[in-house]
């Protein structure tokens, strides 16, 4: 194909990303003139269905990727090893070429953490709005307070040593505060749950605000479940499964493999005795957000067969997910 009509298409692509920015325009480019036209469109197409189910999360399940990381994480799993080093080459690589003789990086693109104040600051004439803010508390809740049909928690999260993209600083330590508003209907069937378990986790889904008083994030409960409850429902919807008649061959169904009908809870991450610290780190992350796919397609597959929306797709997600922790276990056995 022409250079004028990868380039074309390229920005088309990165448009549709909402990618604005002079790197992740080129690595859009880059996947176009690689892996093809075709592939690229494939990816964004799956890209817009899965923003469309509710987005991605990272790694860490920490926050929810942008349109463009899912975009390229959606690519990378697909491409050649070889292809893949071309467009996204290993850290160590980028470090070489960043040393390069006669090449040097100029000192205002470096960013350094006390410079935000005056960068955000000259940012806020023109400030963006985002249309839906969404988040997940993993963990064991504090004290409660009961008020009539609501009970309030706090939570506090220290970011520990998180993997991010290149060039995205590491957050402070300092812990962050999380107040904690649950419906009492919600909290009285995790409460059993967290009684019952001292090792199972509140899971708690919902939008979120500052709250400049407290100096803490207040999280506006829309969901509310644990570890073992998500457990529970998933292996009751693998035996509904199973003892669902068979469907006509014209039909489109997802056949649940015998093996894998009584599969129990997915155990505790296996982390290799030989795995440095930040690869331990980077496989506990992969394994918490393994998990939280695993938990979406049990409640995709609960409903009815007709409403079954995304399963392909948030399978598809968690197999690439799994496949990365193989490819990590593998190099240090």
């Amino acid at each position: 194909m022409p250079q004028d009509d990868i380039k074309k298409v390229a920005a088309e692509i990165a448009d549709a990303l909402g990618e604005k920015q002079h790197g992740p325009r080129k690595l859009v480019r880059d996947v176009v003139e690689r892996c093809g036209v075709d592939f690229a469109r494939e990816v964004l197409k799956d890209t817009e269905t899965v923003m469309a189910l509710g987005g991605m999360l990272t790694a860490a399940a920490d926050r929810m990727r942008t349109k463009g990381g899912v975009f390229f994480y959606l690519a990378r799993g697909r491409m050649s090893d070889e292809t893949r080093h071309a467009i996204f080459p290993p850290r160590t690589v980028r470090n070489r070429r960043k040393d390069t003789p006669g090449e040097s990086t100029a000192p205002e693109s470096v960013f350094h953490w006390p410079d935000r104040l005056e960068i955000v600051r000259a940012l806020l004439d023109e400030q963006g709005k985002a249309s839906t803010v969404k988040i997940t508390l993993i963990g064991r809740p504090g004290k409660t307070e009961t008020r009539k049909d609501l009970v309030i928690t706090t939570m506090s999260h220290s970011a520990g040593s998180p993997t991010f993209p290149r060039g995205v600083p590491a957050p402070p330590e300092t812990p962050t505060l999380y107040t904690v508003y649950i419906a009492a209907k919600q909290w009285k069937r995790v409460e059993a749950a967290l009684s019952k378990d001292p090792e199972d986790m509140l899971i708690v889904e919902g939008m979120c605000a500052f709250d400049p008083e407290l100096q803490a994030v207040a999280v506006y409960t829309i969901k509310a479940t644990t570890k073992s409850l998500e457990a529970a429902k998933r292996q009751d919807a693998n035996g509904k499964s199973e003892a669902a008649p068979a469907k006509p061959a014209t039909s489109k169904s997802v056949t649940t493999k015998p093996a894998e009908a009584s599969k129990p809870a997915s155990p505790p991450p296996n982390i290799p005795a030989a795995a440095p610290a930040n690869v331990a780190q980077k496989l506990r992350e992969l394994h918490a957000a393994a998990e939280l796919y695993r938990q979406k397609i049990a409640a995709i597959e609960a409903k009815p067969a007709g409403q079954q929306f995304g399963l392909e797709m948030t399978q598809k997600l968690l197999k690439n997910v799994e496949d990365e922790i193989s490819a990590l276990q593998a190099q240090y056995v």
